[in-house]
């Protein structure tokens, strides 16, 4: 029998985790759970009133009531120690009087990034390849927050990295214990950087790489994100044609001067920082510009990330409530 937990045993903050809903209508979330290979399409947190939730929807942070028992499967998860996180749930409630957007194109590109990732192979090279997608999905949702999102505190987020970034937030503001640790799954941006500095340092600092620049140097902005993504479908087009790992283990030069592309954009357009248009660059070069990216990777936390790929939240069960149990606390916040 599942393990199961009940509205009275719930805490502020605790992390919800829904099954798709029923009927025709649900084919996003159906899509979000088959990509990703998990039960769970929707991430929320529990309100101070446990019949509610903070989450991040089309119409942006808001507070919403669990949904209506038995028509999704919510499961419950929670950070080791049991600290009060109810000073999470102040962070959410903050952007939810802010009333942070939620940007339908952030699924977009976290669909290309799952879909892509889908029909890769597990080497070095599909993991590189994964890792430049991760960066202009960034760069293009900073750029849409820039420009179309102005007068927010943070970037505009959908529902999973809503969470975990409210939770980062408390790490960062309040103490190091909020913070959500991921297992190998998720935590694999960091790890391929370094393997390619490690590649890079290996060889002499001033060896050139060729680098094809368009004409008229870097550009920035959503035109920037298109050229670089057609250079990432072309990049897949070679790998399929191709062996792009020259040795065991080892990156190609291919792919890494084109993540040294994407990063020149995700840089300038998170930093403000200008790499000269250059039609070469050093190993030194590309390695200075990856220490640069290491501190700035961003996230790409799905439901079934916060399900089943964290080592510090505890799986509290399922929870399980009838109409009559719930109908006091909606009847509550309504009053």
């Amino acid at each position: 029998m599942a393990k199961t937990i009940t509205l009275q045993e719930l805490k502020p903050g605790d992390i919800v985790l829904y099954s798709p809903p029923p009927g025709k209508d649900a084919w996003e979330s159906w899509l979000i759970c088959f990509f990703t290979g998990s039960p769970v399409s929707h991430t929320a947190m529990i309100d101070s009133n446990p019949g509610y939730a903070v989450q991040e929807i089309p119409g942006g942070a808001t507070v919403c009531p669990l949904p209506d028992p038995g028509t999704r499967t919510v499961y419950v998860r929670r950070l080791e120690g049991e600290p009060d996180t109810s000073e999470v749930l102040k962070i959410a409630m903050k952007y939810v009087d802010e009333k942070l957007p939620y940007p339908m194109s952030n699924l977009v590109f976290l669909g290309m990034y799952i879909l892509a990732s889908d029909f890769l192979p597990n080497t070095a090279t599909g993991l590189t390849i994964e890792c430049a997608l991760k960066a202009v999905c960034y760069v293009l949702m900073e750029f849409i927050n820039k420009h179309f999102h102005p007068g927010t505190s943070a970037p505009p987020m959908v529902c999973s990295q809503f969470a975990a970034a409210c939770y980062d937030e408390a790490a960062i503001t309040i103490d190091p214990k909020y913070k959500i640790h991921y297992n190998e799954e998720v935590s694999t941006v960091s790890n391929l950087i370094h393997k390619m500095i490690d590649q890079l340092t290996e060889e002499e600092k001033e060896k050139m790489y060729e680098i094809e620049m368009e004409e008229g140097g870097l550009q920035v902005g959503a035109v920037a994100g298109q050229n670089y993504a057609e250079q990432l479908a072309k990049a897949i087009q070679e790998q399929q044609n191709s062996n792009l790992i020259t040795a065991p283990g080892k990156i190609s030069e291919g792919l890494i001067k084109t993540f040294y592309q994407y990063g020149k954009c995700m840089l300038k357009l998170l930093k403000n920082v200008d790499y000269p248009d250059k039609k070469q660059a050093t190993s030194e070069e590309i390695v200075n510009l990856l220490k640069e990216l290491l501190a700035i990777q961003e996230a790409f936390i799905s439901p079934g990330d916060l399900l089943s790929h964290t080592t510090n939240l505890m799986d509290m069960g399922e929870l399980v409530y009838t109409a009559e149990e719930i109908a006091p606390y909606w009847n509550k916040n309504e009053n």
